[in-house]
């Protein structure tokens, strides 16, 4: 639950036109690194989940390196020699193809990136992305039975989420990355999401691996899909306070704390 959705956050902003703000250069910078991060920690705990390991040093510096051999050589050929899910390694590969890549001095008149950019798309939305999620979903069997059972779960689960997502990030990027309140909490609204590498993760551990169980699955399915549907609402509400449209003002210590944006500040770009 800790690989943040790139992609929904990205597409929340632009249909609010904030993607050029200081606040979405945040939010995408630190999605990223959740994301490695995430992937990391999977590549370590689930073969030891599964058994195919022990849990000593030498064993699990195998397993790292073995990720980062996967991400600096062969990336997708070797996730799957090495049991790890196709998407991980494609997504590893797009965060270090530069649009520099693409310039090639015998044909300066074309485009080679947006060309290449538009087969890219091409392919990924409009027919093996589609059929990536496709075959995951008909792998689930939803009984009613099992997700009303759960549903204390998942509100709590969802919840906690949201308080811990919003406070961590927020605070982090007002502390460390020095950004304005309304910038900050932007941040923290920005990373809720839980999309493509979430459910991948879901798919080794409970399709292919077996270590999640069938309640434990409903709960993050059903947990994912309302930190999604969180995205795109929070961001919207919180636009008018984010670019100043409206006034949200705390009081602390005598001093008045601007959580909208001031008035006299300027947006960073």
């Amino acid at each position: 639950m800790t690989a943040t959705a790139v992609s929904l956050t990205i597409v929340s902003l632009k249909s609010e036109k904030l993607q050029h703000s200081a606040a979405s250069t945040g939010i995408m910078t630190s999605a990223i690194l959740d994301d490695i991060a995430a992937l990391a920690a999977v590549a370590v705990i689930v073969p030891m989940a599964a058994g195919d390991t022990d849990i000593t040093v030498v064993d699990i510096s195998l397993i790292l390196f073995k990720a980062a051999l996967l991400i600096a050589l062969l990336i997708s050929l070797l996730s799957f020699q090495f049991g790890f899910h196709p998407a991980v390694g494609a997504y590893m590969a797009g965060l270090i193809i530069k649009q520099e890549y693409f310039h090639f001095h015998e044909h300066p008149e074309i485009d080679y990136y947006n060309e290449t950019k538009k087969i890219v798309d091409n392919v990924a939305f409009s027919w093996i992305g589609p059929v990536f999620f496709v075959d995951l979903g008909t792998k689930i069997i939803f009984e009613q039975s099992i997700l009303i059972s759960v549903i204390p779960q998942i509100v709590i689960l969802t919840v906690g989420l949201l308080i811990a997502q919003i406070l961590s990030a927020g605070l982090a990027a007002r502390y460390t990355g020095n950004y304005e309140w309304c910038d900050s909490i932007m941040i923290g609204f920005g990373m809720l999401g839980r999309a493509e590498l979430a459910f991948v993760v879901m798919n080794i551990g409970y399709v292919q691996n077996s270590i999640i169980t069938t309640d434990a699955f409903y709960t993050l399915m059903a947990t994912a899909f309302a930190l999604n549907v969180a995205v795109p609402v929070s961001i919207k509400l919180w636009k008018p306070y984010f670019v100043g449209e409206k006034k949200l003002v705390v009081r602390y210590g005598g001093k008045e704390i601007y959580l909208s944006r001031h008035p006299d500040s300027v947006e960073r770009t």
